[in-house]
């Protein structure tokens, strides 16, 4: 049983009643009817009333009214159908009310002059339905945007982190290839970290949050791997508080920075550099800074814009944060700072 058939017919049945003994009681103080025609009001009001708008439930149903309707349509649907309504249920009054023409037929000529107060009660009784539906139908509306919405992300976020892996993979690989026949130690050294690395990109692919402290661990691990292969051309600091060890940020992002940092800044200076990682947090917001030796234009002229790395991490952060975080790039000579800044919300 739905939600709305558990409640609908108590409270139907209810609303009804209550019509049909408020009528009662009006009629019977009033003195003006005996109380046989007091009795068939009753269940002609209460019972012709839950006929009329239980079959306009079911019309609706059947039909499958469109609660979108334009204003002037809607207002001349719910006129049309109310004035048939009230039509109908005044018929079903006077029918149940045959038997007593004899004594009281002057009474019961007067009856359809009563068509308005039924009208009006239709009128309220379907504005209240149609408008429950109209409201309901507007939020589960609401609700599937937002979960089309959601998967969309969701699509566009597993399609990111799909860049994520044979980029940082096929990079470390071509590295360590590199070095099987100049130094196979150092080879078996950097396969092993790489495959600890990997390990992680796969535990948390479905991720869309990691904490910082995973973070820093793979940030390190990638660090040292890479120290491998440039020796003393590469080094690097890794600043953190301790308040920032439980802070949520999208999976891979400080390596993916460092790597950015390695790749333009380090891999093109005959001399190596520093690559410099900062993590800081306060009640505001979380601040990561990645800064290379290096240059923007040498950057720029290796990959248009921001690359791809960085475009992965600023496209992430857009879809997770909206406009609550930012990727920023520029040159302080002689190096290149990216910058990411997320509000906490």
């Amino acid at each position: 049983m739905t939600k709305e058939k558990s409640w609908f017919w108590p409270v139907q049945i209810l609303i009804w009643l209550i019509v049909g003994l408020l009528n009662y009681l009006v009629q019977h103080f009033n003195g003006s009817f005996p109380l046989g025609i007091q009795i068939i009001n009753l269940v002609g009001m209460s019972c012709g009333g839950l006929l009329v708008t239980t079959i306009y439930r079911f019309y609706l149903k059947k039909i499958r009214f469109n609660y979108s309707l334009r204003v002037g349509k809607f207002i001349g649907f719910v006129l049309g159908h109310a004035g048939i309504q009230s039509v109908c249920w005044m018929g079903f009054i006077m029918l149940i009310s045959l038997p007593f023409v004899g004594e009281y037929h002057i009474r019961i000529i007067y009856l359809p002059f009563n068509i308005v107060p039924l009208l009006t009660l239709v009128l309220v009784w379907d504005l209240g339905y149609l408008t429950y539906h109209i409201i309901k139908n507007a939020h589960l509306r609401e609700v599937e945007k937002w979960k089309m919405d959601a998967e969309v992300q969701k699509a566009q976020l597993g399609s990111l982190k799909a860049q994520i892996n044979p980029h940082f993979m096929f990079n470390t690989l071509n590295n360590i290839r590199s070095l099987i026949l100049e130094d196979p130690q150092l080879a078996r050294e950097m396969l092993t970290r790489f495959s600890e690395l990997f390990r992680y990109t796969l535990q948390h692919s479905d991720d869309r949050e990691t904490t910082v402290a995973e973070e820093l661990i793979i940030l390190r691990q990638y660090l040292d791997l890479v120290k491998m292969q440039y020796e003393e051309k590469l080094q690097y600091s890794i600043d953190a508080g301790p308040e920032v060890s439980m802070r949520k940020i999208p999976p891979m992002v400080l390596q993916l920075l460092a790597e950015n940092a390695v790749k333009h800044g380090i891999a093109q200076s005959a001399d190596g550099g520093i690559v410099a990682v900062s993590v800081h947090a306060d009640a505001d917001m979380l601040q990561i800074v990645v800064k290379n030796t290096g240059s923007l234009q040498i950057a720029r002229q290796l990959e248009h814009g921001l690359g791809i790395g960085l475009n992965n991490i600023s496209e992430r952060l857009r879809l997770l944060y909206g406009n609550q975080a930012k990727l920023t790039i520029h040159e302080e000579h002689p190096f290149v700072i990216v910058e990411i800044l997320i509000l906490n919300s």
